[in-house]
């Protein structure tokens, strides 16, 4: 798959010091919203170089991140060795075409993925189908922006999303919303300036 291949390529220098930054974000949200406990179980959809499984490792119980590429799994693997974190594992597939065998996480992450999904309804059915009963989606992504945010568009389908579609993609899927509100940005800089490029953070719950 192209996409695969292009983040293979990127993987090597894919880790900057904002991206970490937003994973401790991240995780210190999912910790103040969520009951998050020892005994969950989570899956980390998209999950490239593993910033934020390796975040929240010691938080739960165990962490299964998959992603299509090859090249941000080796870095991944490369971080779970050299922290020894035993709690995680990592998968190259793709779900949609290729069903997990585990159906039972209590919590779904996917960060900086959607945008790049044609079919945003599908594809929360889909992640629903392998969550618990009471068992919560998180979603990171761009606001809505105007196709500047990436050098190309090739494999972009959304430019973001405005809050009040990821709540009906919420509804439509049969879950319930509990909070979608912005919590970083990413700055780029664009025909010579500095342009800050919003994120949100969209919890559900089945």
């Amino acid at each position: 798959m192209e996409i695969a291949k292009r983040f293979d390529e990127a993987s090597k220098t894919y880790d900057t010091p904002d991206k970490i930054e937003r994973a401790k974000k991240t995780v210190k949200i999912l910790l103040d919203k969520l009951p998050v406990n020892k005994e969950w179980k989570v899956l980390d959809f998209g999950t490239g170089t593993g910033t934020i499984p390796v975040e929240l490792s010691s938080f739960v119980k165990h962490i299964v991140g998959i992603d299509l590429s090859k090249g941000m799994l080796e870095v991944f693997k490369q971080k779970i060795k050299e922290k020894d974190l035993k709690n995680i594992t990592i998968k190259q597939q793709d779900i949609f075409k290729e069903d997990l065998e585990q159906k039972d996480f209590d919590l779904i992450i996917t960060s900086m993925t959607f945008h790049h999904i044609e079919n945003i309804k599908s594809a929360l059915e889909k992640l629903k189908k392998y969550l618990k009963e009471e068992g919560y989606i998180v979603i990171i992504d761009l606001d809505k922006e105007d196709g500047t945010f990436h050098s190309s568009n090739l494999d972009v389908k959304h430019f973001g999303f405005s809050k009040e579609e990821i709540d009906k993609f919420f509804k439509e899927s049969g879950l319930d919303t509990i909070l979608i509100e912005n919590f970083d940005s990413i700055k780029k800089e664009r025909n010579g300036k500095e342009r800050d490029y919003p994120l949100f953070i969209a919890i559900a719950k089945k």
